[in-house]
């Protein structure tokens, strides 16, 4: 099934841009423009309104596209579901992974995926959850490691693969702190409304994450102070390690420091890991298998080292 000049109205329409398409699909600006020419030629209808810098689709272009990623959508769930008939799978089944920890799962699940399905090639992608769910609204991603707060997208599917509790980083040195070694189950409960007084560095608030913590301190009933914000869950633990500031981190990420005490903040202090997919997505059994696998994986390794 030749679907080749769908996927090129699809990428000039995704780029607004019939040169940043063509750059895209390794063609030439006048090959790629003359494949439009003659799909228009053949509709009777332009699908484009050109302007120099900025093409927009017509109403006939938003059409054709609609179905045509209908068709695209066909042609990948026939391909699977024929595979798993066949017992053959040699096709592409593209992942959205976690920044920071997700592509550590994938490189540790990889061999044995692929030597289980040598054929298959699996594509990791790292992406935030919005950007993995326009990706699976679009049909360009398989599957989806998400960590959320809440299933709000009623048309996905969510796996659920851990409840993801998140830990208190205080400076050995806090006067709030205790000075044994404990086991998680024994990090004892407090309240954030103990520490308006303290010094934070937080996850950007870009990030699901940040979104729960937000609501941890509004209900504790201040605004933090910041040091800064940062992507890097290790650099915050290191930083409250370092006795400069407290953090609010992930449990893989809570490793055991003789200068950090953890604390519990409650039942609402945290996010749930889950595999998530279109409800419309035919997975097969490698992408299947590929989910059992990284739960396994992460049930597994609690922390990261």
């Amino acid at each position: 099934m030749d679907t080749k000049m769908i996927e090129y109205i699809l990428t000039i329409a995704e780029h607004k841009s019939i040169a940043r398409a063509a750059e895209e699909l390794y063609l030439t600006q006048s090959a790629l423009n003359q494949q439009l020419l003659k799909l228009e030629k053949e509709l009777g209808a332009p699908l484009f309104i050109r302007t120099r810098n900025h093409w927009e689709l017509t109403d006939i272009g938003r059409l054709y596209v609609e179905n045509s990623r209908q068709i695209l959508r066909i042609k990948k769930q026939t391909y699977t579901q024929i595979e798993d008939m066949a017992k053959h799978w040699n096709g592409t089944i593209t992942i959205g992974l976690t920044p920071e920890r997700g592509i550590q799962m994938f490189t540790s699940i990889y061999p044995a995926i692929h030597a289980k399905y040598p054929d298959a090639i699996f594509q990791p992608l790292e992406a935030g959850v919005k950007t993995q769910v326009r990706m699976l609204d679009a049909n360009q991603l398989d599957i989806g490691f998400q960590t959320i707060f809440e299933r709000q997208y009623k048309h996905l599917v969510y796996s659920s693969i851990l409840y993801e509790p998140f830990y208190l980083c205080v400076p050995k040195s806090h006067p709030l702190a205790y000075s044994d070694t404990l086991d998680p189950a024994d990090y004892p409960l407090i309240s954030l409304s103990e520490f308006k007084d303290d010094l934070f560095t937080l996850v950007k608030k870009t990030s699901t994450m940040r979104t729960v913590i937000d609501h941890l301190f509004d209900a504790a009933g201040f605004k933090p102070k910041l040091l800064f914000e940062s992507t890097s869950m290790r650099t915050m633990q290191r930083l409250a390690a370092n006795g400069e500031c407290c953090s609010i981190i992930p449990r893989c990420y809570a490793v055991a420091n003789d200068n950090i005490a953890y604390f519990t903040l409650g039942p609402d202090a945290g996010w749930e890991l889950a595999a998530v997919y279109a409800q419309n997505h035919y997975l097969n059994r490698a992408a299947r298998d590929f989910i059992r696998m990284a739960s396994d994986y992460w049930r597994g390794h609690l922390y990261i080292d």
